[in-house]
């Protein structure tokens, strides 16, 4: 199979493999969707609570959401938003794309035990991250 990487006469052009632009699809819904719900909650922070408790609005977790101070989901936010652009910088082929994403992750594993220590470690989260960490790293040579 030809490299991604070919030339056409003296310009060398780079093609973002599928398999890349699939990951960074997946980290944009995700991370994207992360984001723009803790900055609606941080936005509303105070209305969400006021439903949570006044028990018009029940689901499963509910507890430690009311446990949550705003400046989780501020925080959470601003590294989401982080990861989306380490994400959109590895689109472009961006090689410090990977190491913005990758901080940022490795962060966003963190912020949960110093907000709610009692909480058990998100091994899934982990995992996941991992995974992908590792998937974007094996497209590193197709960035610059």
């Amino acid at each position: 199979m030809e490299d991604s990487n070919y030339q056409y006469g003296s310009q060398k052009t780079n093609k973002r493999p599928e398999f890349l632009s699939v990951l960074c699809i997946l980290t944009f819904i995700g991370s994207g969707l992360a984001a723009f719900s803790n900055l609606i909650i941080s936005l509303n922070y105070d209305s969400f609570i006021e439903i949570a408790q006044s028990e018009e609005l029940t689901f499963p977790g509910i507890d430690l959401f009311l446990s949550l101070k705003v400046e989780f989901f501020i925080i959470s936010f601003i590294f989401y938003s982080v990861s989306l652009f380490g994400a959109i910088q590895m689109w472009k082929l961006k090689k410090i794309g990977f190491h913005i994403y990758t901080v940022a992750q490795i962060i966003l594993l963190i912020i949960p035990s110093i907000f709610a220590p009692s909480l058990e470690f998100p091994f899934l989260g982990l995992l996941i991250t991992v995974l992908f960490i590792v998937l974007y790293a094996k497209n590193l040579k197709y960035m610059s």
